[in-house]
């Protein structure tokens, strides 16, 4: 994402200062989401059942990947827990120090600068279980994610189920997926706000049903999963027997 705009960054910062901010998410084909910057700021009791239930889980030292507007990091300090935030937007990561964020760092997901074994919860919201790119990019970020946490650490991390959808234009994409032999969760797409747009990137959205799949040879084993009665839902990671 080299020469990034960071709209995203620049979203947060003017929701923070007072603005109305949306910004959006364009898809390769054309499909255009808007999103409220304010859900980035949203209290606990805000958030859906399946975060604040799955939040809980938290302890020990914890490493918020994506942390945004800092709004998970927050509430785990609120818990009484040691968090380290890292984020690729340097505009965000300036928004989570303003907002009470004690340590968050500029760090890619895909090059972790930890020593091994310094972490024992891991925090992945906002759909951020897959923002490492495709399978293969994913499975290597898990297997940095492992060596990073300790023996009994968990990965509490959201996703959402993109076959949960009546959307034709959703169901369009997921077929033009399957043609090129693409999993239909793997979207590419950008950022923007006010007009720019930062560099167009892939993540995966995977259903509960396939995660296993996700996770092989990563350490990883996908062990329980909260809902909130709808496509997204949180999921539980532990250490398993895997070969890393």
């Amino acid at each position: 994402m080299a020469d990034m705009t960071d709209a995203f960054g620049r979203s947060l910062q003017a929701y923070l200062s007072g603005e109305t901010a949306v910004h959006v998410i364009e898809r390769e084909d054309g499909y255009i989401d808007e999103i409220d910057t304010a859900v980035y700021f949203h209290e606990y009791d805000e958030w859906e059942r399946h975060e604040r239930e799955a939040i809980l889980e938290a302890r020990g030292r914890v490493l918020d990947v994506g942390c945004g507007a800092g709004r998970e990091a927050l509430q785990l300090q609120e818990m009484g827990l040691d968090v380290v935030g890292i984020d690729l937007s340097p505009l965000a990561l300036e928004v989570s120090r303003q907002r009470g964020v004690r340590d968050c760092r500029l760090m890619d997901l895909r090059k972790l600068g930890f020593p091994d074994g310094c972490f024992d919860t891991v925090v992945m919201f906002g759909n951020n279980l897959g923002i490492a790119g495709d399978i293969e990019q994913c499975r290597r970020a898990f297997q940095g994610l492992h060596r990073v946490t300790g023996e009994d650490a968990i990965i509490i991390a959201s996703s959402r189920n993109p076959l949960e959808t009546d959307n034709p234009v959703h169901l369009l994409y997921h077929e033009r997926n399957r043609r090129r032999g693409r999993p239909p969760g793997l979207v590419r797409i950008r950022i923007g706000f006010e007009g720019e747009f930062d560099d167009w990137f892939e993540f995966i959205m995977v259903g509960p049903e396939k995660l296993q799949e996700l996770l092989e040879t990563t350490g990883w084993v996908h062990e329980r999963t909260y809902t909130s009665g709808g496509a997204n839902y949180t999921a539980i990671l532990e250490k398993g027997r895997d070969n890393v």
